[in-house]
C-alpha cells in the first residue's frame, strides 16, 4: 500500500551537516592551540631543566677540582693534626673570601649552591596538626 498524501513538516533548530563541520573545525582548531601553547611549555621546561642539569654538572666539576686541589695540599703538608686543622681553617678562609668577592661584585659565578631537596609538590604537602618534623 501507498500513501499519496505526503505532508510537509516545518522542522526549526536542526544543524545541517554543514555546521556541525565548521562547529567541529572550530573546536579542532581551539585543540590544535591548546597542544601547541602544551608543547611550547614542555619545551621551555625542558630547557629550564636542561639548563640546571648544566649548572649543576659543573658545580659538580667544580666540587670535584676543589677536593683535589685539597687533597693535593694535605699531602704536600707534614701529616699531623696541627697542620690539618690549619688547613681547615685556611680552606674556611678562602671560601669565606671568594664568596664575599662574588658577592660584592667580583667574578659572577653562573650557578647557584643551594637547590631545594624536595619538589613543590612536596613543600606544598598538608601535614596533619600537631606534626613535629623530626629532629637530627
Amino acid at each position: 500500500m501507498s500513501h499519496p498524501n505526503i505532508m510537509s513538516i516545518m522542522v526549526t533548530d536542526v544543524d545541517t551537516s554543514e555546521n556541525r563541520m565548521v562547529e567541529l573545525e572550530k573546536k579542532v582548531n581551539m585543540l590544535m592551540k591548546v597542544v601547541e601553547e602544551r608543547d611550547y611549555e614542555i619545551a621551555s621546561l625542558n630547557n629550564h631543566i636542561q639548563s640546571r642539569d648544566a649548572v649543576e654538572s659543573s658545580y659538580k666539576h667544580i666540587v670535584k677540582n676543589t677536593n683535589k686541589r685539597k687533597a693535593v695540599r694535605q699531602e704536600s703538608q707534614p701529616q699531623n693534626s696541627t697542620s690539618i686543622a690549619s688547613l681547615s681553617v685556611q680552606q674556611l678562609q678562602e671560601m669565606i673570601a671568594n664568596s664575599i668577592k662574588t658577592q660584592y661584585g667580583g667574578p659572577a659565578q653562573t650557578f647557584s649552591l643551594y637547590s631545594k631537596t624536595y619538589t613543590k609538590r612536596i613543600d606544598n604537602l598538608r601535614m596533619p596538626n600537631g606534626y613535629q618534623s623530626p629532629k637530627f
